[in-house]
């Protein structure tokens, strides 16, 4: 099958690596597949370190009629079957070039806002089907009027081997670590993702503040061990989030934004999703897992359909400092528990989350188009 994948934002996120992992894996499936995005742009540039096929596609704005006649082209030269479009800018355009060549046309939706009245009617009339991120999504796609027949879900994924493999080579987590000033005796919790309110990032210094004073671990557990937060990502809130750990006594070091997240998570002993907002899925989760790291999320959104509590990781409820610093306490004294859950959660990150069972799951709903 041919097939034109459309991510036209200039950004580098979840959702583009994520668009990256999947043109990869369907690749792999023996797909001839064409990612369009705006030269430069650091996914095109990532697209092609990896021999992918790219087209310069980008939009000026969602009413773009010039780009989708100059998408037309691309289409017929590459004699695209579908065209898959990855964010709401580029919905219109896409659906009128496939209007134009008489294509099939699929839309991916990977947020939870409500969909405008008129990208509803788009959907019903002119797109063949909507492929949600996760149950959570698709239901707020049904709450907007979009048909069930019209709905599937496939779920993130990821390139398991890049997290297992790292995580695996000797000296990795030592070095990792003394990049960030770690010592053996810390106890490293982390977290990955924007610095705003709505990362629950605040619950997070509460939390290490707690086990700082209420529930220390040199004396509960006998650990000997410091807590110290690792924080990922860049975003408005850092300042507060320096104050607020500062008020807390904690120790947090802020890596900023980091494309060798795999390092990253090398240098924690514990991973953490503290978010209070509408999360649709959770990246750096199955990230985490992959990375042989015990896992605390909050249960908001699409997380539960990842973390399975007490299974292959804990759910916590948002926005509770108490119940997070707790979870972390858990985890820091039992050896057996945090055993089970690394073991379960890098089985999930294989069976479910991997890039090539996102891409099987794609390759199913555009075959029964």
């Amino acid at each position: 099958m041919n097939i034109l994948i459309v991510s036209s934002t200039k950004a580098f996120g979840g959702m583009e690596n994520q668009t990256l992992n999947l043109v990869r894996a369907l690749s792999g499936l023996g797909h001839n597949v064409v990612l369009g995005a705006p030269a430069g742009s650091l996914v095109y540039e990532k697209a092609r370190q990896f021999s992918v096929q790219v087209e310069d596609i980008s939009f000026a704005n969602a009413g773009d009629l010039l780009a989708a006649f100059k998408m037309a082209k691309a289409v017929r030269r590459h004699k695209t079957d579908v065209i898959a479009a990855t964010m709401g800018k580029e919905y219109w355009p896409v659906a009128l070039t496939a209007k134009i060549v008489g294509r099939k046309v699929v839309f991916m939706r990977h947020m939870a806002d409500r969909l405008k009245g008129h990208t509803a009617w788009l959907i019903r009339h002119a797109v063949d089907n909507v492929v949600a991120v996760s149950d959570f999504v698709r239901q707020g796609l049904l709450e907007a009027g979009i048909p069930s027949e019209k709905i599937s879900v496939v779920h993130n994924g990821i390139d398991p081997d890049r997290f297992f493999d790292f995580a695996r080579q000797e000296g990795q987590r030592q070095e990792a670590r003394a990049e960030f000033g770690f010592s053996g005796e810390d106890l490293i919790v982390g977290a990955a993702g924007a610095l705003n309110e709505g990362k629950g990032l605040f619950v997070l210094m509460k939390a290490a503040g707690l086990l700082m004073e209420k529930h220390p671990l040199t004396e509960k557990s006998g650990i000997k061990k410091k807590v110290k937060l690792l924080l990922a990502g860049e975003g408005p809130g850092r300042a507060e989030l320096e104050e607020e750990a500062r008020r807390q006594g904690v120790e947090a070091v802020f890596a900023g934004r980091r494309l060798d997240m795999e390092r990253v998570y090398a240098a924690m002993d514990i991973f953490t999703f503290p978010s209070i907002c509408r999360e649709t899925f959770g990246m750096v989760v199955i990230e985490a897992m992959a990375s042989g790291l015990p896992v605390i999320a909050s249960s908001v959104g699409g997380v539960p359909e990842i973390v399975k509590d007490g299974e292959n990781g804990f759910l916590v409820a948002p926005g509770n400092p108490e119940a997070l610093a707790l979870a972390i306490l858990r985890l820091a004294e039992d050896a057996e528990i945090t055993k089970k859950l690394v073991q379960n959660g890098q089985k999930s990150v294989r069976e479910s989350f991997s890039s090539e069972a996102m891409a099987r799951r794609f390759e199913s709903v555009l075959l029964g188009l």
